[in-house]
């Protein structure tokens, strides 16, 4: 039997499973694009969103569609149809 060693978790906050749908609001923009937040922490979040939308680096995280405000996030990787965001 051998052991499989898992990698240091480096975050600087622990996460939460979220799995609640959201929208993202593109900088300077109004449109909405659906998203599912994965999983969420103090300082950043993981979204699931349509592989085909395109975003940029710096977006609005609403966690509800008549939100009037939300958080400023930066994406720090993609990876397929998910999203790592850092709130700023």
């Amino acid at each position: 039997m051998s052991l499989v060693r898992r990698p240091k978790d480096k975050r600087r906050a622990n996460r939460k499973s979220i799995g609640t749908n959201a929208w993202i609001r593109l900088d300077g923009g109004f449109a909405l694009r659906p998203c599912k937040v994965v999983d969420s922490s103090d300082t950043g979040v993981r979204i699931a969103i349509d592989a085909a939308v395109k975003l940029s680096d710096i977006f609005t995280l609403l966690m509800s569609r008549d939100a009037r405000s939300g958080r400023r996030a930066r994406i720090k990787w993609r990876r397929g149809s998910q999203i790592g965001a850092e709130f700023q």
